[in-house]
């Protein structure tokens, strides 16, 4: 741990020590390596940790650390009157960790605890879905207390312990880079900074979000909450793990739970696996979602819900600006989920010739009716035979070899690979070395978030800033040949 502390730390205003992993290190060599104020935690198994609560030296260790410490992590055993003589109210961390119990449970629970005089309280439910971040922001709302912290864990509760901050939570906790042992479930305290704008979030009037499964590598709530500040607006992106649309609709949405912590949701980019059924919730449904039976946006605008795809533009527009031309090209687009669907059908009503592959059979061919476009079996499909390429399927993502062989790809074909990564995928770099034009997911992300942030916000993003951040200053130059890049927002731990 050592000399690079306090860069691992970065961003951070407070170091939590967890006792009960690394056992009692001196608070003055912590205090030597880290310019912040320090908590000492002797967390036990109740808590997500590895302490034996039953250990008879236990309060001796908290009254120990209550002399060195700035503050002093009890959990609720510990509210015992010789533990408490021991730990003065100034120097109280008063910590209940446990499952959901909704909201009435916790303001029970937090009546309880602070029958115990502390400078601060915090309680934490383990998330086992979205939802369960709802109750722990609703008791922030509602208890407005300047020294109360109450999130969900876990990546379903990431998006409650980011609101937090935008409800006044005096803390938001993260890891320590490279070691989430210390908080299971945290996400590292760069991300906090990089991704949403901690430690202040801003005054935030609306909220707009990603919807997808997993949500945890999604770029979207750094590109957003970025264009936010640079543009002056009240506003936060955050991430929701949703793998059943409805369930988080009616729960987080339609209930108005959100318009009443005064933080109304405005808008969701949405992902697999949720494109199909999000437009079920929707006033407007565009032309392109409806033909695709596929949506990955969805704005209120003007009173009323609107569902939209930003997927075909994110194919189209970088190949305008290289000046490839669509109309009568033959076209093949690997994968028939949501994304697929919708560039296949805005490719041929650009009038390109196009066939679908899929690596399953019945999704592939209840696409093929749904747009009338022909199915080929991907193990039939020859790269030579086409002049555009595209990878809608997660594969290669990590490092896999590509869906389908381009050995037989001619130069000046165009390969458009949907997956984005830190390097090159096996795709990009086949295609490069064959001469293919070759997009990459990193410029398709960066163009569909353009788009979704005015079909969202109704104002354009900082020009030039999604493709900064992801690398991309040159992107209509650039192919993948000679490409030896990994961006920093894409590396372990950022």
């Amino acid at each position: 741990m050592g000399g690079d502390l306090a860069a691992r730390a970065r961003g951070a205003a407070w170091l939590l020590v967890r006792a009960d992993l690394c056992g009692d290190v001196p608070a003055a060599w912590l205090r030597e390596r880290f310019p912040g104020r320090l908590i000492y935690a002797l967390r036990t198994r109740a808590s997500g940790g590895d302490a034996d609560p039953s250990d008879p030296g236990r309060g001796g260790r908290l009254a120990e650390a209550a002399g060195a410490f700035d503050l002093v992590e009890l959990e609720p055993q510990d509210l015992r009157p010789e533990t408490l003589a021991a730990v003065p109210p100034p120097r109280r961390l008063v910590c209940w960790r446990g499952p959901g119990e909704g909201l009435r449970g916790l303001q029970d629970r937090l009546r309880w605890l602070t029958g115990a005089e502390a400078a601060l309280y915090r309680l934490v439910v383990d998330a086992a879905d979205v939802r369960d971040g709802l109750p722990p922001i609703e008791l922030l709302h509602r208890a407005r207390r300047s020294d109360l912290v109450a999130y969900a864990d876990g990546e379903a509760g990431l998006w409650s312990r980011v609101a937090s901050a935008a409800l006044d939570a005096p803390m938001v906790f993260g890891t320590v880079e490279g070691d989430a042992a210390a908080e299971p479930g945290g996400p590292a305290v760069g991300r906090l900074v990089e991704d949403f704008g901690l430690p202040r979030v801003g005054p935030v009037r609306q909220l707009f979000g990603f919807a997808g499964d997993p949500a945890a590598r999604s770029l979207s709530p750094r590109l957003h909450n970025a264009a936010y500040r640079a543009s002056g607006l009240p506003a936060l992106f955050l991430p929701f793990l949703v793998g059943e649309f409805d369930a988080f609709w009616s729960a987080i949405v339609a209930s108005g739970a959100l318009e009443r912590l005064g933080l109304p949701l405005r808008g969701l980019t949405v992902a697999a696996p949720n494109k199909a059924r999000s437009k079920a919730v929707a006033a407007v449904i565009s032309p392109a979602a409806r033909r695709s039976d596929s949506a990955n946006l969805l704005a209120f605008r003007h009173g009323h819900w609107v569902a939209d795809t930003t997927d075909p533009c994110g194919v189209l527009e970088p190949l305008a600006r290289r000046g490839f031309a669509v109309a009568g090209r033959r076209a093949a687009v690997i994968g028939c989920g949501g994304s697929g669907r919708a560039i296949a059908a805005a490719l041929s009503k650009a009038g390109a010739r196009v066939v679908l592959a899929n690596r399953g059979r019945a999704r592939g061919e209840a696409a093929s009716r749904l747009l009338g476009l022909p199915l080929v079996a991907l193990k039939e499909l020859s790269a030579a035979a086409v002049d555009i390429l595209i990878n809608a399927t997660p594969v290669g993502r990590g490092g896999e070899p590509p869906p389908v062989d381009v050995g037989g790809l001619r130069p000046g074909c165009a390969v458009v690979d949907l997956v984005y990564a830190g390097d090159p995928t096996p795709l990009a770099e086949r295609a490069g070395a064959a001469g293919a034009l070759v997009i990459e997911g990193l410029e398709v992300l960066a163009v569909q978030a353009a788009r979704q942030f005015t079909k969202m916000t109704g104002r354009p993003m900082p020009p030039g800033l999604a493709e900064g951040m992801l690398g991309l200053e040159h992107a209509p130059e650039r192919n993948s040949r000679g490409v030896d890049r990994r961006h920093p927002i894409l590396t372990p731990g950022a």
